[in-house]
């Protein structure tokens, strides 16, 4: 992101959002009430912050295969496990509201397309009765995920791949799908097409969570074609994430929440 769009996207963001008393459709009112500015009390969630930071000490460097929009950081296939662990992965706060969404709606199929060292995929498989499925096109950056997620979770399973080859193959035999996460390729064209794939396998309580919305303008096209989708009826900008709805009991609405 160049600093003049970063600057940009979020003065655009940081005049256009609201609060709750703005709010007055139930549904986004109680999400935004009981998830999206809830303290995250979860005690599982300071484990998972451990383990990041551990990572953050790390003195390793991985060969990473990145088939997508490459690093913010760096555009070296080498990096330091402390620069991805710090720069290349979910925040906490996102992470934790993504589990506490999982929860709140009782999702129990969660796929997440971008396992990276795998913290995140940490938050989204916190709740026992999930099944998650993880994609990473990294080799390296698997065998990392792999070894924590064996000892953490039992409860998630890692494919290793390119994305576009993978993803189609796992959706041709998966249940409905309840909430999917976007991490993987920050392209306009890639972007769209996951998104078209996975709503195939959707349903009228699916939720379909964006990374880096306003990364790029390239990343904002792909959010606006979203917004208008046909099919989606609601949208909740958060700057980091964006969050779809495709229930046909919502009103077509568009938010941008404060957070």
């Amino acid at each position: 992101m160049s600093e003049f769009h970063r600057i940009k996207s979020y003065i655009s963001y940081w005049l256009d959002a609201v609060n709750i008393h703005s709010l007055h459709a139930p549904f986004v009112y109680e999400l935004y009430r009981k998830v999206l500015k809830q303290k995250h009390q979860n005690p599982a969630y300071a484990a998972i912050e451990n383990i990041r930071e551990k990572f953050r000490a790390s003195r390793h460097y991985v060969e990473v295969d990145d088939l997508g929009s490459g690093s913010q950081k760096s555009t070296a296939s080498t990096r330091r496990v402390s620069d991805i662990a710090t720069y290349g992965i979910t925040r906490r706060k996102y992470s934790e509201i993504m589990a506490d969404m999982i929860d709140y709606m009782d999702y129990r199929q969660i796929v997440e397309l971008g396992t990276s060292l795998g913290i995140n995929t940490l938050y989204l498989s916190a709740k026992p009765n999930t099944q998650v499925t993880t994609f990473e096109g990294s080799a390296s950056l698997v065998n990392i995920a792999n070894e924590l997620l064996e000892d953490q979770r039992k409860n998630v399973t890692v494919i290793e791949g390119n994305i576009d080859k993978t993803l189609p193959l796992f959706l041709e035999s998966s249940p409905k799908l309840d909430f999917i996460y976007f991490d993987a390729n920050h392209q306009y064209r890639a972007t769209l097409r996951y998104f078209d794939l996975c709503l195939q396998q959707g349903h009228d309580q699916t939720c379909f969570v964006f990374d880096d919305i306003h990364l790029s303008e390239e990343m904002e096209r792909a959010w606006d074609w979203i917004k208008n989708h046909y099919q989606v009826t609601l949208t909740l900008d958060l700057y980091q994430i964006g969050i779809v709805f495709i229930n046909p009991e919502l009103r077509k609405q568009h938010y941008v929440l404060e957070l």
